[in-house]
């Protein structure tokens, strides 16, 4: 993110713009709503999180796939037929519905075989974006009052991206947008001020119905809300699934602690985040022109932090003042304070409710000058520093913040807990590489307990560290970050800073210390991959044996394999290390103990333990015959078979493999590569060949040592042959003197 040079001397109040860009003259109120939309989209698009110091761009060496996907997936196809879901609804490729479009996934007609006068669409996923999952489990084919109702779902061969996608089946609403409404010339203002009235009745009783199923939307936003009907009478909210919690949403519709975290680390939130973006969807419709367009993230949480949300949302030209109580106990920055279902509930009965006063931040009487910024708050500064790191560090060291907190906000907690940090990261300097921006992490979360996990060029909430950490794997980065962020234990140093000054976190302490335990081993079905989907439920496989497929479940995982055996090099095992880690993660039982045995440095016990999880898997999956992956894994026997030492063994089990593989069933496999009875067998056989060979040796060498020129017989032998020829000689000289 570019320097902004935010004069923070300069307060500003609800019509005010503090970088004093804003055009407040008469030809500002000419502009008409629809631009105030397309703002709101451009706000989605902005980089938050970019560092002004070192100018890091992750996509430099990687390939951005989420913007790939995005930009393949509004493409169409003339020429494909319709992909079929379920044998029933029939999406078409060449048909997009854009008037349906969600920010991360394109609409398609559907049509529905056994009911085709229904009107439905489809939304096509982004393949490799993490989706709700969980949330897609509960409320399809169920009823939700005020929600877009998801009648289906399933995984499509879609021919536009080449691969298997997610489709999310729905019903048209009947009416348009409430932003294309409010966009309208043709619209009254007395008709906007009646819609913004039913959508704030609706989105409350929505919000019940969710609450009731413990969910949450947080996609709650002007573009994402229609007209049921044609007669504009009832209003009804958009999908909330089809992308992780709050990552399409912009920064002014998040409360200020989750607009600082990346947008794909916003965490699930609670009920509390719903209804401050139902209340600032009621303060943007509510206005001809809002106060924050054109403005960054940075500018307006910068805003929302030195005055409050309702100071930096409503402005002055309004439709109505009548729902400025609502939207102002909706708002409330504190917790605490903003309204919940009970005040919500009396406010629909029309009885009176108590507004709570904003809980004002605390302003040093001198500012600190930062990333060009003049900061008299200690949250806009540890958000400042949080993005320009290289600064900040030296910022730190320097004694600059202690000195500028020292005068300013008498705070001797706060500067001993700074004083403590330094004093650790300069002990540590030698020994701790990544000392320095540990430092800066723990005096972030000092100055501001509410922010998110910040570390090196990421920033999550303790309940989106899973989509961060996907969503950065999509843009092209890597996971080495996050690793280290786990390791150097960053969480947990949120966790013993800010426990207790947030009341709705989603993830333990204890959810960290697991993935640790995962770092900690580097075989397969451990590391990096491991934590990646005991994060991310909704995450698909990312093996390259099998992405393609897009497999959510395990349930699919075997019959996967099986089918694309036909494409891939069999020379590999169908095991690699996502697949690994995906069968830990989504296996109902504790598979640790199998998985570890699959970075065995023994080729036999390796292999051997990758087929005994396929069987357990085929067992307990009851994925039926699967001869595709039997030849496959067949192909892989080699050094199983190799360990029987008998060559009649070798041959006969290499001669069965060939007709078990034909039946599909890997549990015959195993049971006749791992035959303990066979293996006991053929062992004591190999024990008496080996004895019988001893004994051999040792005749052979009592037979070399009663034979040689130095034994016992030998040295007799020669004695007796010396005797002989001794004779002989003595004869043959007396017959040579008798003759002569």
């Amino acid at each position: 993110m570019a320097d902004t040079s935010i004069d923070m001397e300069k307060e500003a109040g609800p019509s005010q713009d503090p970088t004093g860009s804003l055009s407040s003259d008469s030809s500002a109120k000419d502009q008409s709503q629809d631009q105030e939309f397309d703002d709101v989209v451009a706000e989605r698009a902005t980089p938050e999180h970019e560092n002004t110091d070192t100018q890091k761009n992750r996509n430099l060496d990687g390939h951005d796939q989420l913007e790939d996907q995005l930009s393949k997936s509004h493409m169409t196809s003339n020429k494909a037929p319709p992909s079929s879901l379920n044998n029933r609804y029939d999406i078409y490729p060449s048909e997009p519905l854009t008037e349906f479009n969600s920010p991360s996934a394109r609409a398609f007609k559907v049509e529905d075989r056994m009911q085709p006068r229904l009107k439905l669409f489809g939304l096509i996923c982004i393949p490799g974006l993490p989706i709700r999952l969980n949330e897609i489990e509960k409320i399809s084919g169920k009823i939700l009052p005020g929600n877009l109702n998801l009648i289906s779902f399933g995984n499509i061969n879609w021919p536009i991206l080449d691969q298997k996608c997610l489709v999310l089946i729905f019903r048209q609403p009947l009416g348009q947008r409430i932003d294309k409404f409010f966009q309208s010339k043709k619209t009254k203002n007395i008709e906007k001020i009646d819609a913004i009235k039913l959508i704030a009745k609706t989105g409350i009783t929505s919000l019940f119905s969710l609450q009731e199923r413990q969910l949450t939307n947080r996609s709650i936003r002007p573009d994402n809300i229609f007209f049921a009907d044609e007669d504009h009478e009832e209003i009804i909210f958009g999908e909330f699934v089809s992308s992780p919690p709050g990552f399409d949403q912009p920064a002014s519709f998040e409360t200020i602690d989750r607009s600082m975290a990346g947008e794909g680390g916003r965490g699930h939130g609670a009920l509390n985040d719903d209804i401050y973006a139902l209340g600032v969807t009621l303060a943007f419709l509510l206005q001809n022109q809002s106060p924050v367009r054109g403005k960054s993230s940075e500018e307006i949480i910068f805003s929302k932090i030195t005055s409050n949300s309702y100071q930096t949302l409503i402005g002055e030209k309004l439709l109505t003042k009548d729902l400025l109580g609502l939207i102002r106990g909706m708002i409330q920055d504190d917790v605490e304070n903003r309204w919940g279902f009970q005040e919500l509930d009396m406010w629909l009965r029309g009885r009176h409710v108590k507004l709570s006063k904003n809980i004002v931040e605390k302003k040093s009487r001198r500012s600190i000058r930062f990333g060009g910024v003049n900061h008299k708050n200690l949250r806009t500064m540890a958000y400042s520093m949080a993005t320009r790191r290289d600064s900040a560090i030296e910022t730190i060291k320097n004694g600059a913040l202690e000195n500028w907190i020292d005068e300013n906000f008498e705070d001797a907690e706060l500067l001993n807990s700074i004083s403590i940090a330094k004093d650790n990261a300069s002990a540590f300097a030698e020994t701790v590489p990544d000392a320095d921006e540990l430092l800066l992490s723990r005096v972030i979360m000092l100055l501001d307990r509410k922010a998110p996990i910040t570390y090196k060029d990421v920033s999550f909430m303790p309940d989106g560290f899973g989509s961060a950490m996907a969503i950065e794997m999509l843009r092209g980065g890597g996971y080495q970050v996050f690793t280290e962020c786990i390791i150097n234990g960053v969480p947990d140093i949120w966790y013993s800073i800010s426990d207790g000054i947030n009341p709705n976190q989603f993830t333990a302490k204890e959810f960290y210390s697991q993935l640790t335990g995962y770092l900690q081993k580097a075989g397969p079905g451990f590391g990096i991959e491991r934590c990646l989907y005991e994060s991310n439920i909704g995450f698909a496989c990312q093996s390259p044996i099998l992405v393609k497929e897009n497999i959510f479940s395990i349930e699919f995982l075997l019959q996967t394999l099986n089918k694309v055996e036909k494409t891939v090099d069999t020379k590999k095992s169908p095991i690699d290390r996502h697949i690994a880690a995906f069968i830990g993660a989504r296996s109902n039982g504790n598979m640790d103990e199998s998985l570890s045995k699959l970075g065995d440095l023994d080729d036999t016990i390796k292999i051997l333990s990758m087929l005994k999880l396929l069987v357990n898997l085929q067992n307990t999956m009851n994925s039926g015959t699967l001869l595709g992956l039997a030849k496959w894994v067949g192909g892989l026997m080699g050094p199983v078979i190799r360990i029987y030492h008998s060559r009649e063994k070798r041959k006969e089990v290499e001669a069965a493999v060939p007709k078990i593989i034909r039946g599909g069933d890997l549990s015959e496999l195993l049971s006749l590569l791992d035959n303990q009875v066979d293996k006991k067998k053929e062992e004591k056989n190999f024990e008496i060949a080996l004895k019988q060979y001893d004994e051999a040796e040792d005749e052979i060498k009592k037979i070399k040592e009663n034979t040689g020129p130095e034994s016992e017989a030998g040295k007799r032998t020669s004695k007796q042959a010396a005797a002989i020829i001794s004779g002989l000689v003595m004869i043959l000289i007396i017959t040579i003197m008798i003759i002569t």
